[in-house]
């Protein structure tokens, strides 16, 4: 026997989901813990979904905007940046030996190192000054510096013996030294105080020591060195 089309039960048909009570149901994010998407439901970030039949571009999730980086990151890597300059700060010093010690001075005060020429004595000068040059026209005392330090007397007829010529107080002076050594970038940061023990010198006359690997070069300070000299001399300003 045959069935006729009007015979045939019809299966019902499923009803859409609807959305929770309380309100409209919302597109969730495809990952993501829990609690931060209840919160971002919370907070109305989260896109409603939209009504059948919508548009497939319509149901987009909007993502949670970044947060700012914190201001205080910014001032903390300027803080470090501050301390790796004053970490890599240097002096550029020229240096000179006498009775086998390294001596340093601010390389920005020497104006050149020469060779021992003919020193003119100078009647009645004090006992350090041991003359005068001509450098290029210019007449420029000469002192002993290692007699003015107390560490005995320069030999001019030595070889490595050198005249280091500074500008001190908009006066060139000549320093007669037992030989030059070089212009060397030392770090602010290994400059101390000079420990009695190291120097034989007065430690008025001293800025410092600055202790290298393998090396200590004593700092001058030639504006001390020299002011009560140079009006002595009568060459001071």
């Amino acid at each position: 026997m045959t069935r006729t089309p009007s015979s045939r039960k019809k299966a019902p048909r499923k009803k859409a989901a609807e959305p929770l009570a309380g309100g409209p149901g919302i597109s969730l994010p495809s990952s993501g813990l829990a609690a931060d998407i209840l919160a971002l439901a919370a907070s109305g970030a989260l896109v409603p979904l939209p009504a059948a039949g919508a548009p497939r571009e319509q149901r987009r999730v909007v993502a949670p905007e970044r947060e700012a980086a914190p201001a205080h990151n910014i001032s903390l890597f300027g803080a470090v940046r501050e301390e790796r300059k004053a970490v890599e700060a240097t002096e550029h010093l020229a240096t000179f030996f006498l009775s086998g010690e390294e001596y340093g001075v601010d390389v920005r005060l020497v104006q050149e190192i020469i060779r021992v020429s003919e020193i003119t004595q100078v009647p009645r000068a004090p006992g350090f000054i041991k003359g005068v040059i001509n450098l290029r026209g210019k007449v420029i005392p000469v002192l002993d510096l290692k007699r003015k330090l107390g560490l005995g007397e320069v030999s001019e007829a030595a070889r490595p013996a050198r005249i280091v010529v500074v500008k001190v107080r908009d006066r060139l002076v000549g320093l007669l030294v037992d030989g030059a050594s070089q212009v060397l970038k030392v770090p602010v940061a290994s400059v101390e105080a000079a420990p009695e023990e190291v120097v034989e010198i007065d430690a008025n006359y001293l800025r410092g020591v600055a202790k290298l690997e393998n090396r200590l070069i004593i700092l001058l300070d030639l504006t001390k060195v020299l002011s009560l000299e140079l009006r002595e001399a009568g060459i001071a300003e």
